[in-house]
């Protein structure tokens, strides 16, 4: 069965320049950004050239074309490997529509030189190679798991059963007979046999003036409705259940563990496309189905997911990490591998013999938490050291006017200094804004190299400068609090120190919730506080400049 290799879009809704996007071998695609990035739209684009409707008949509407433009080209293409091609056959398939072209709509399987020619028409037998099927996020499961249309899960697979039913005769005349006694057996019930002889009389009746007779019966078997006889059903203390029954968070497991099924037995032939995995399930479940996701990939089930959960990205599936994002009203899509963050390390001052492709990615899964992979689906990731600042710095930025979950700022606590340039890197080399916050406390960095460290990641050229301040530093690109956050913040806001000792004696004792106990008492606008409230307006301005 066929795996794809690429996808290329261009033209296509909110994408107007190609974005490309390649799959990783064995793990989960993931597309992740900000809300209307653009996420559904790429969902849309391969649902359009492999899912269940033919590519060839489908005619654009007005909002499918880029800044609905009838005169622009709209083109997807799906590359697939040339060891496990499109229907044994096709290393690529197009569709295109240009309305300014003698041709406007085209669809194509390209087969390089294995078959001597460059184009085919694509047909249904090599479309079942590969069928996109998509788990929508209003969740269209019930109908993937039934018979409503010949393009279900269930019916792909029962016609799957029949064709192989095809090639056993003997079994086939076995259950030809068996089904026949369980027809025949129906008739023992008086009112099933009456209103089959009630039901042909006024047949008879109907058509008594044609020339033909029709004959009406109930089957028990025929090439049609052998398979569609079978039902997918689930039980729960050997009670049966309904699909219905079920939440919607077991529906989309069940649908999930199907999928995979299937691709066992036929050798691959699905990418399973899910919009929001994490709708219906808790936080445990979501890290559950994550690592299960990875194991089926690593099955041969080609997963493509739109997330909004950061327990859905694993680092060492850096390749599989698409940031889906906007820029000057177009989709675009930054995806590394593991030779960029390398290179991106070593230019902003890794040692070259620090970092290698063995390690790098284990080195930074290991350091992860969920808080700090949260910063993928932000505007902006402002970094600070710990759960001191986090806590307690969204509070006084609110208090000055700026809302930092309203303005999608993630601030992420790394747990400790010597972390911060790692996770600059990280971000930086996919684009997202990124600002740092550190202080000159050198208890754990007495060298200096952490903070050293932390500027070269900012490509900080003359660093001495800001390493030995005890005031507080704005710049750009990071801020420097002094000899530490909580020295910074007394020196600045008159009555800090009072109500930390307030705090203490309402019995809160960890620092950093007495230095959010303190934000939240403290009232910034009192005139004596007018020095803190300006520096705290810088910093606002500063990460601003980030996300404008």
């Amino acid at each position: 069965m066929a795996r794809i290799k690429k996808l290329i879009i261009t033209g296509y809704r909110s994408i107007g320049d190609a974005v490309e996007i390649n799959f990783p071998e064995g793990k989960p695609l993931i597309l992740i950004g900000e809300n209307n990035s653009g996420k559904s739209n790429i969902v849309k684009a391969i649902n359009l050239v492999l899912g269940q409707f033919h590519p060839a008949y489908h005619q654009p509407d007005d909002h499918e074309f880029f800044e609905r433009d009838q005169n622009k080209k709209i083109e997807i293409k799906v590359e697939f490997d040339p060891e496990d091609r499109y229907g044994d056959k096709y290393t690529e398939v197009v569709w295109r529509y240009n309305k300014n072209s003698p041709e406007p709509l085209q669809y194509r399987g390209r087969s390089g030189q294995l078959y001597g020619s460059s184009d085919g028409y694509i047909r249904s037998e090599h479309r079942d190679s590969c069928i996109c099927v998509l788990v929508e996020a209003e969740r269209n499961l019930a109908y993937h798991l039934g018979y409503s249309s010949k393009w279900t899960m269930l019916s792909r697979l029962m016609h799957r059963f029949h064709r192989a039913l095809s090639n056993e005769p003997q079994i086939k005349n076995n259950l030809e007979k068996l089904f026949c006694e369980i027809k025949n057996n129906f008739y023992n019930v008086p009112q099933f046999g009456n209103f089959i002889i009630e039901l042909q009389n006024q047949m008879d009746n109907l058509i008594g003036s044609m020339t033909y007779r029709l004959n009406i019966d109930f089957e028990a078997y025929n090439p049609v409705n052998f398979f569609h006889a079978l039902r997918l059903q689930a039980k729960e203390n050997n009670e049966p259940r309904t699909l219905e029954e079920m939440g919607t968070g077991e529906q989309q497991l069940l649908a999930l563990c199907f999928a995979h099924a299937y691709a066992k037995a036929f050798h691959g032939g699905i990418v399973f496309v899910i919009e929001e995995p994490e709708a219906h399930l808790h936080p445990l479940a979501q890290k559950w189905l994550a690592k299960r996701l990875d194991e089926y990939c690593q099955d041969g089930l080609q997963i493509l997911i739109t997330t909004h959960s950061p327990s859905f990205i694993n680092i060492n599936n850096l390749e599989g990490i698409v940031w889906v994002f906007k820029e000057n009203g177009q989709t675009k899509v930054k995806q590394i591998n593991i030779n960029d963050l390398i290179d991106y390390c070593i230019k902003t001052g890794v040692p070259q013999n620090k970092i290698s492709e063995v390690s790098v990615l284990p080195f930074y899964n290991s350091n992860s938490t969920t808080e700090i992979l949260s910063g993928f689906f932000s505007k902006c990731v402002v970094l600070v050291e710990g759960p001191t600042e986090s806590l307690a710095l969204p509070v006084y930025l609110s208090k000055c006017g700026f809302d930092v979950l309203r303005e999608g700022v993630a601030i992420i606590p790394v747990l400790g200094k010597g972390n911060l340039a790692k996770w600059v890197r990280l971000f930086s080399v996919y684009g997202i804004p990124c600002y740092t916050i550190f202080d000159n406390d050198s208890n754990d960095d007495r060298n200096k190299r952490k903070r050293e460290d932390i500027l070269k990641a900012l490509n900080i050229q003359n660093p001495d400068e800001y390493l030995i301040s005890e005031d507080i530093l704005i710049n750009n690109d990071f801020a420097v609090f002094g000899v530490n956050f909580e020295t910074s913040l007394r020196n600045i806001f008159y009555d800090y120190q009072r109500l930390e000792q307030d705090a203490k004696e309402n019995g809160i004792e960890s620092k950093p919730f007495i230095a959010k106990w303190v934000a939240e008492k403290l009232d910034i606008n009192d005139d004596k506080n007018n020095n803190g409230k300006e520096i705290i307006e810088r910093l606002i301005d500063a990460i601003k400049s980030k996300i404008i």
